[in-house]
C-alpha cells in the first residue's frame, strides 16, 4: 500500500514520535511511506527512516491581518492537497487536530480513505473557534477517528460509532548501551536521579511535580530531579523551583534527541501529568526498566502502566499522594527493583507489530467501504 503520514512538524512530542515509529513500522511491511509537514525539515527534531519518501511544505508562517490568514489558509489547502495527490496514496492518515481539519478540507470531494488520529483530550485541548465548528463539520466526513485510548474516544460519542476506533501508541524495546553517557549541562553523574520528561505546559504538570519533590528533597540529598524537554512554561518552571530553593537538585536539561541512557541510568520515573492520552514518555520509560509512579488522569495512564506491578498510581492533581509514592521508592531500593523487573513487559503488551496489525486491518476495512 502507499501510505501518507501527515503533520504539522516533526518537534520533540508524543504524536510526532509515534509517526516516526508508524513510518519505520510501514516501511519494514514493505509498505510505500510518506511524511509530509507543513513546516520545513530544518525544524525536525526526529529522523525519519531511510526510504520514507519527506515531504515539506514550509507552510507554518504568520498572518498579519484575518484576509490575509484566510488568503494564506487557502494557499494551505491548495498546496496541500498537490502534495498528497502527488503520492497517489492508498491511504491517508493525519495526526493533530487542526492538521486533521485542513487535511479532510483539502481533499474535500475526492475519493481518498482519510483517517484523522487522536493523541489527547479533546476537553482539556481545545482547538478555539473557529476550529472547533470545523472540527465538527469535517469529523463526520473522516474515514474513521482513531484515538489512542478509551478516554480519548469517548469524547467523540458525537460521531457515529462505526466512524471511530481505538489503536495505542506502540513502545519499541530499548537496548542497554555502554556507552560513555555525554551528561547535559548541571547534570551530576554521581546522584541517584527521578526524570520525568514532556513537553514544557501546564497539562504535563511539572509545576505539581516540584511541589511535591520541594516535600521530600531535604530529606534525599544523594537525589536529583532532572526535567527533560522544552516549552512556553520553560522560565517558568525555573522560576518555581528557584522560589521552592530546589536550584540545586532539580535540572531542566532542555530537548533531549536520545533520552534513553539518561533514563537507563535513572531510578525512577514520574508522570505528574493533569491530562493525558497515551503518554509515550511513560511507556518508554518502562520500556528502560524504570519503576513508574504516575497521576491517574487518564485511561490511557492506566492501560500503560500497572498499579502495584510495574508502578505506583496516584490520584490526579493531588501534590501529597504524588510526594508520598516518590518518599517511599525513594527510601525502598528493593521495591523499586520489583517494579522494575516487570516494566519492560510493557514492549511485548504493545508491541510495534501488534499496534500494526491492528493498523493494517483497520486500513483494509477503511479501503473495502470507501470502494463500495
Amino acid at each position: 500500500m502507499r501510505i501518507i503520514l501527515i503533520i504539522p512538524e516533526l518537534s520533540s512530542g508524543g504524536a510526532e514520535r509515534v509517526l516516526v515509529l508508524l513510518a519505520k513500522g510501514f516501511l519494514q511491511r514493505d509498505h510505500s511511506v510518506s511524511v509530509l509537514t507543513m513546516s520545513n525539515d530544518d525544524a525536525d527534531f526526529y529522523s525519519l527512516p531511510t526510504g520514507v519518501k519527506r515531504i515539506a511544505l514550509n507552510l507554518r508562517y504568520k498572518s498579519a491581518t484575518p484576509l490575509h490568514a484566510l488568503w494564506n489558509t487557502v494557499v494551505r489547502l491548495v498546496c496541500l492537497r498537490k502534495a498528497i495527490q502527488s503520492t497517489q496514496p492508498d491511504v491517508v492518515i493525519s495526526f493533530m487536530p487542526q492538521m486533521n481539519i485542513l487535511t479532510a478540507l483539502a481533499l474535500f470531494r475526492t475519493n481518498y480513505a482519510v483517517i484523522a488520529t487522536q493523541h489527547s483530550s479533546a476537553k482539556m485541548f481545545p482547538c478555539g473557534q473557529p476550529w472547533e465548528l470545523l472540527r465538527h463539520a469535517t469529523y463526520p466526513q473522516l474515514q474513521k477517528v482513531v484515538s489512542v485510548s478509551q478516554d480519548v474516544d469517548d469524547e467523540f460519542s458525537w460521531l457515529p460509532k462505526g466512524k471511530r476506533a481505538v489503536i495505542s501508541n506502540p513502545f519499541l524495546p530499548i537496548k542497554r548501551t555502554h556507552v560513555q553517557i555525554d551528561y547535559p549541562n548541571k547534570v551530576d553523574p554521581d546522584k541517584k536521579w527521578i526524570v520525568a520528561m514532556g513537553r514544557l505546559i501546564n497539562a504535563k504538570g511539572f509545576d505539581l511535580l516540584l511541589a511535591a519533590f520541594e516535600k521530600i528533597a531535604d530529606r534525599y540529598p544523594d537525589w536529583d530531579l532532572l526535567i527533560l524537554g522544552e516549552g512556553e512554561l520553560k522560565l517558568e518552571l525555573e522560576n518555581l523551583r528557584d522560589r521552592l530553593k530546589l536550584s540545586e537538585s532539580v535540572v531542566f536539561t532542555g530537548a533531549i534527541s536520545n533520552p534513553f541512557p539518561l533514563l537507563q541510568r535513572a531510578k525512577l520515573f514520574v508522570l505528574a501529568s493533569r491530562t493525558e492520552g497515551f503518554p509515550m514518555a511513560l511507556g518508554e520509560a518502562l520500556a528502560c526498566g524504570l519503576p513508574v509512579i504516575s497521576t491517574n488522569c487518564s485511561s490511557g495512564i492506566r492501560e500503560v502502566m500497572r498499579d502495584g506491578i510495574d508502578g505506583i498510581l496516584v490520584p490526579n492533581q493531588d501534590v501529597g499522594a504524588l510526594a508520598a509514592a516518590m518518599d517511599r521508592l525513594m527510601s525502598d531500593e528493593a521495591e523499586r527493583n520489583r517494579l522494575a523487573t516487570r516494566a519492560p513487559e510493557v514492549v511485548e503488551r504493545f508491541s510495534l507489530d501488534k499496534v500494526l496489525d491492528r493498523w493494517e486491518t483497520l486500513i483494509v476495512e477503511v479501503l473495502q467501504n470507501t470502494h463500495n
